[in-house]
């Protein structure tokens, strides 16, 4: 048939144009390096790793340099007035010996770190996920366009069928008027696709910069597998433990809970110590064979603090902190059930993808035997054109929603591994071999 021969002609040059076309390895590769919410992520991971050293600086020695030089004038009512310079140069150090909230600051700043770190990860899975999501939705996009022109080549065909069949009376001006509205509602069909696809497209383009020239599209049949292991509860489990998001929940909580015991530290007292050096000049005080014009002195020495009242200031901070780790603990509660969910949703999805794709393949199979012997039918007289344009359609549709199902299933299985926290390159790289090679 000659629509059969449309449709691989249209499937060879999609292969033979993915020979130089990039695959989702590549543009994965081409987005760790362009994607501005990805490097936002990387800069925000390095400013916060400054913050375990800025809270161990609380705990370390302060030392401080100072000079001063001043030009005195002494205007005396009774004798010459006297003009005369002062130096001073002085050193101070101060060392915490007991803060207990700069202590629990250090604390808190290692776990600032832990939750830079898991918003990093999960930064990076989610470029994972906008990746392939935008990878195969211009896939789909152009699945959509080919079948789009497919479709409207052959109804097409039936169009100018129904046509010779009116003039020469065969068939009623029904089936003309009928091919044409098909035809009419596949252009517009055809125009909105390739407005989709362009859209599509640039969406790729803001993750990774450029606009690739095409894409590698997928290898038929595409190889359904089960989840590994092929147990909800399992991935459920998991996930609880390696899960990047209730990483960061957690890590919050940590440090909210810690942030009460540093608020509660303002009622107790704080013991520092601190020395001083200081070289002073000072003409006017000098007195000739008894006392010189230079002095040194030096102190070192333990200064108590007492916190006694605050004006409520303490209390109320501490309030504050109790309310901030009752919200974080139920963030955290929220997190794990939110993750859970979204675990048992993408293992269904999984589960179920694969059966929804293989009754689509049969599916098409069945729609495809049926518009042949549709045509078979109307070629002998026992069906009309309008059941010949009703099996196309049903053929073409089902080719659609084979196509999405089969993205759908790449993607929740990232999006599984993703919620479980396990998603890693190589799952990008295991996809990619999905793809057709020239």
């Amino acid at each position: 048939m000659k629509f059969r021969r449309i449709a691989l002609a249209l499937a060879t040059l999609a292969a033979l144009g993915s020979a130089s076309a990039a695959d989702l390895l590549t543009v994965y590769r081409d987005a760790q390096l362009s994607d501005p919410v990805y490097q936002s992520a990387r800069a925000q991971y390095a400013a916060t790793l400054e913050k375990l050293p800025e809270a161990r600086a609380g705990y370390l020695p302060l030392i401080a340099a100072s000079a001063s030089v001043f030009r005195n004038n002494v205007d005396l009512q009774i004798a010459q007035n006297v003009t005369y310079d002062n130096h001073v140069y002085a050193l101070t150090l101060s060392q915490p010996i007991f803060r207990l909230q700069n202590w629990i600051a250090i604390d808190q700043a290692k776990q600032q770190v832990l939750q830079a770190e898991a918003l990093l990860v999960g930064a990076q899975q989610d470029l994972m996920l906008r990746v392939a999501q935008a990878y195969f939705d211009v896939l789909l996009a152009h699945d959509n366009v080919a079948l789009s022109e497919t479709q409207s080549v052959a109804i097409s065909e039936q169009l100018a069928q129904a046509k010779r069949n009116f003039e020469v009376g065969t068939a009623t001006i029904v089936d003309t008027l009928d091919a044409q509205a098909r035809y009419d509602q596949t252009i517009a069909k055809a125009i909105s696709d390739k407005n989709d696809l362009e859209v599509k497209r640039r969406t790729l383009q803001a993750l990774i910069g450029t606009l690739p020239e095409s894409l590698t599209p997928l290898r038929e049949p595409l190889q359904l597998g089960e989840p590994k292991p092929n147990d909800i509860e399992a991935w459920v489990k998991s996930s609880q433990d390696s899960s990047y998001a209730i990483a960061n929940a957690r890590a919050n909580f940590e440090i909210s809970r810690q942030e009460v015991d540093r608020q509660r530290a303002g009622h107790l007292p704080t013991l520092d110590l601190s020395g001083s050096f200081a070289r002073a000049t000072n003409p006017s005080t000098s007195v000739p064979g008894v006392i010189g014009a230079t002095a040194n002195t030096s102190a070192i020495g333990l200064i108590l603090s007492i916190p006694i009242y605050s004006g409520g200031l303490t209390q109320a901070r501490v309030r504050e902190a109790l309310a901030n780790r009752e919200r974080a603990a139920q963030d955290l509660e929220n997190t794990q059930r939110t993750i859970a969910l979204s675990v048992r949703t993408n293992f269904l999805n999984v589960t179920n993808g694969i059966s929804q794709v293989r009754a689509l393949e049969q599916a098409l199979a069945s729609t495809q035997s049926q518009l042949d012997s549709t045509i078979l039918g109307r070629d002998v007289g026992v069906r009309t054109s309008v059941d010949v344009l009703n099996a196309q359609q049903a053929v073409f549709q089902t080719r659609r929603d084979l196509q999405q199902a089969r993205y759908n299933f790449l993607l929740s299985n990232l999006r599984l591994k993703a919620a479980s926290g396990t998603i890693t390159d190589a799952d990008i790289e295991e996809i990619n071999r999905t793809l057709a090679r020239a």
